[in-house]
This record gives structure tokens, sequence and C-alpha cells, in this order.
């Protein structure tokens, strides 16, 4: 565990050999052993599934291909592919994640979640020795989440040993034998969970005593402010109706492909409504675009930064303003002085740590990007903040201040729509939550009724 920037990547780079060490010696079996490149490392028996992970997968490939993309030419024929028996093998291998598709679907279409389970799948196929995995459940729901952590106790009892990378102090406690903090590159804590608290975990990640994790002080109005009424999306969710009052932060939980992703983009602008209505502060919108629904005053930020959220080659600067830039264009020409000092008033307010707004956003920590891509929104100052897994893979410290900015949002009277799989997360942060299943609003939770225990029944409750 650590921070963002604490030296989690580049021991993960140095252990599988893709990165080469200045000093010091890793002992596999009791051997000492030098990798110059990661293909050494495979062949010790080490894997790594990165919380990128995608781009180890081939998306216009299908799955089966996928799975066994070094052994095309191997047991399933060298000439001609015995394409009938890869699937079939595919298929048992992904039931034993918990992982049920169609092995000839291209690994596109897949949900990001089920891209994950097959890069786990991928990883285990093989005489895996050292396995390290890196944030594996950001991507996951709870259920999905559970199947992991069974292929992981199981792998353990077989004799592999696992590295596991997060920043979710509860997975931490239930799966690891040792928690091993780093801190600036160095070892802050080697402890078993057994004699350690979370408040200790955290001191040690941050250097520091992190306070009100949840800061949900705002009391919500009782003036509606987004309004959906039976709104549906084809082949997504049907007949959804929910009210967000300024002030308020209203949650959306379920399992993965429940629909609740959708609801976000459909008021966004992303997705095509099939029916009902969206309105705002009273008045019925008439979204056909982001465009619209930006100018609008609706921000929305994506569960995938890195595919859909920032352009990482181009600077912090840019990113903030880049849904701002009309205001700061006049007659083609971009005011570059004003541009950069609005950026910076941002980044200094949301103390995102960068060298400067010129920086390439995607030289950032996960956490600082994040900031980021919330920073862009809070420079226009939006009236309704819909945000879908806002915390994924970003550190305890980065998560309080995110959790920060959306209280602060909310006592400025913006209604916020939070759609996470992080069930704390939801039972701290919301008002309210509405668990989706099947596409269809199941349950609405409030007070003493909202508990990690029920959204996750609600969620999982088999439909009579």
């Amino acid at each position: 565990m650590g921070e963002n920037g604490a030296g989690k990547s580049t021991l993960t780079r140095v252990i599988s050999g893709a990165h080469q060490p200045n000093a010091g010696v890793l002992i596999i079996d009791g051997d000492e052993v030098r990798f110059n490149k990661p293909q050494d490392a495979m062949a010790a028996g080490i894997r790594v599934i990165y919380q990128e992970f995608r781009q180890n997968l081939f998306p216009h490939l299908d799955v089966a291909q996928n799975l066994f993309v070094l052994d095309l030419g191997g047991r399933f024929g060298r000439l001609f592919v015995r394409r009938g028996a890869m699937r079939e093998a595919a298929k048992e291998l992904l039931l034993s994640v918990g992982l049920d598709v169609d092995t000839a679907r291209e690994v596109a279409s897949l949900s990001v979640a089920e891209q994950q389970q097959l890069e786990i799948a991928k990883a285990i196929s093989e005489d895996v020795k050292l396995l390290i995995l890196d944030e594996p459940t950001a991507a996951l729901d709870e259920t999905e989440s559970g199947f992991l952590f069974e292929q992981v106790r199981r792998l353990r009892d077989e004799g592999v040993a696992i590295v596991y990378i997060t920043h979710r102090l509860k997975e931490a406690f239930d799966l690891a034998d040792h928690v091993v903090v780093l801190r600036d590159g160095k070892v802050a804590m080697d402890e078993s969970p057994d004699v350690l608290t979370e408040a200790d975990v955290v001191t040690a990640m941050a250097g520091r005593t992190v306070e009100d994790l949840y800061p949900r002080h705002t009391q919500p109005t009782d003036r509606p402010r987004l309004e959906l009424t039976d709104v549906s999306v084809a082949g997504a969710f049907e007949s959804l109706s929910i009210t967000v009052h300024a002030g308020e932060v209203v949650g959306i939980g379920g399992v993965a492909g429940s629909g609740k992703g959708e609801v976000p983009r459909a008021v966004f602008g992303l997705r095509r409504r099939t029916g009902g209505s969206v309105q705002l502060d009273g008045k019925t919108l008439d979204i056909r675009s982001p465009r619209d629904a930006i100018d609008a005053g609706i921000a929305y930020v994506t569960p995938d930064r890195q595919a859909e959220g920032l352009a990482l080659g181009q600077s912090v600067g840019d990113n903030i303003t880049l849904a701002s830039l009309p205001e700061f264009t006049s007659a083609g020409w971009v005011a570059r002085g004003s541009q950069r000092a609005a950026a910076a008033k941002i980044v200094e307010q949301l103390g995102i740590r960068t060298s400067s707004v010129d920086a390439e956003a995607g030289q950032l920590s996960g956490g600082n990007q994040q900031k980021v891509l919330l920073g862009r929104w809070v420079l226009r100052d939006p009236t309704v903040l819909l945000m879908d897994e806002p915390t994924r893979g970003v550190d305890v410290a980065a998560k309080a201040d995110i959790y920060k900015i959306i209280d602060e949002q909310t006592r400025e009277g913006a209604a916020v729509l939070l759609v996470s799989s992080d069930l704390p997360e939801l039972v701290a942060m919301c008002d309210r939550v509405i668990v989706v299943r099947h596409g269809r609003a199941v349950a609405e939770l409030t007070g003493e009724a909202l508990s990690e225990q029920s959204v996750l029944e609600h969620a999982l409750e088999s439909e009579s």
C-alpha cells in the first residue's frame, strides 16, 4: 500500500524486469536473480496485472484469442487453429474466475469489469509462481470482487505468492498476511494486519493523520435541481425516475451490468434516451450531445480518466480549461495568459501536485490526474455534477481530497449524482442511494435503512 507516487509502480517494474535496479538484489526461491527484460521475469513464473490492464489486451481479437495469444501455434494447432477447442478451453477458464461470456466476442465489446476479469484469467492460466495484482478490484463490483478474492485465496493455498497492491483498506485487512506500506520510496510499515488498525495504515501512508475522510456536513435543500422522469435507454435501463435537490448527493448502486453507469451518460448526452424527460431547475432540457449538457451547467466525471477523461499528452492547464475553452477564445485566438492563470488557480485550489500547469497530464499520479479532471468542472461552477466511480484507483489521501471537493460543490448548491461500486463511499457520502438491478430502480435507501449490507442485498436479490 502507499499513496500514488510512493514507489509501488517502480518496485513492480523492477520485480517484473521492466526496470533495472540501481542497487540491491532480487531473490526467487532462495536464488539471487537478475531480470534484464520482462520475458526473463515471465520465464521465472512472475506475472503482473497492471491497473491500466487494457494495454495488455487486443481489443479487436476475440476473448479466446486474447487468452491464448501466446499459444496460438501450440496446443490448438500450428497450421490451422482449432477454434472450437480453443473457445471451449477459454470458456472453462473464464468460468473458474466467475466470468460467463461468449468467447467468440470481440474484447472491445466487453465491459471494463469483464476485461479486467479476462486479464486475471489470462494470468492464472499460465504456470505462475508470483502474481502481482495492481488495484485488481478498481473496475469490479462487490460480486466480481468476491470471485477475485476466492481466486486469490485459492492461488495462495496452492503455493502462489501474491503481491496485492490496493488503496482499499478493507481488502488489505481481509486478504493480506502482511501489510507493507511504502512512503517516498521507503518501507514505512511492515506488519501483520492482526496488530494494526485502519488508522495506523492511513497514517503510515500519508505521513500524517487524515481526518474527516468523509466530510459530508451539508444539509440538502428541498429545492429540486435535477429531475429524471421515466428516463429509458435501450438495452441499459428503463423508466428510471430520480430527483436530486440542490446541495444533495444521491448515489446509484448496483452490480456491473445493472445499468447504473449508463444513467449519468444518458443525462450528459453520451447515450440516446429512448423515453422520459430531464429537467434542470424546473426547465425541461433537450440534451443531444455533451456540449448541450455543458452549456446547461451539467458536468460529468467519467470512470475511465485515461481513455475518456483526459488528453494525457496535453498539459495540465489545457486539460483543466478544455470544457471552458470558448471563454478564453476570441476571433480564433486563445488568450494563453488568462487560460494559464485560470488553470493555476484551480491547481492551487484543489491541491494538484504538479511542477507547473504546463506539465503533461500523463506524467501525474492517478490521484492528481483525477483532480485535474474534477478541476475542469470546478472551473465551470456546475449546477449538476455527475460522477461515475470518482475515486477509482486513487489512494486514501487523494480520496479525502476528492470527497472534500464534492462537499464544497454541494455547499455551493450543486446537485451531485454519484455512481460507485465502493459501498463505504456510497453510504458515507450520499444522502440517499438508489439501487439499480437489471436496468430498474429496485430500492431507495436513506437514514438508518442505508447501509453497505442493505445496498448489497438489494443489488443481488433475485427477481421474483
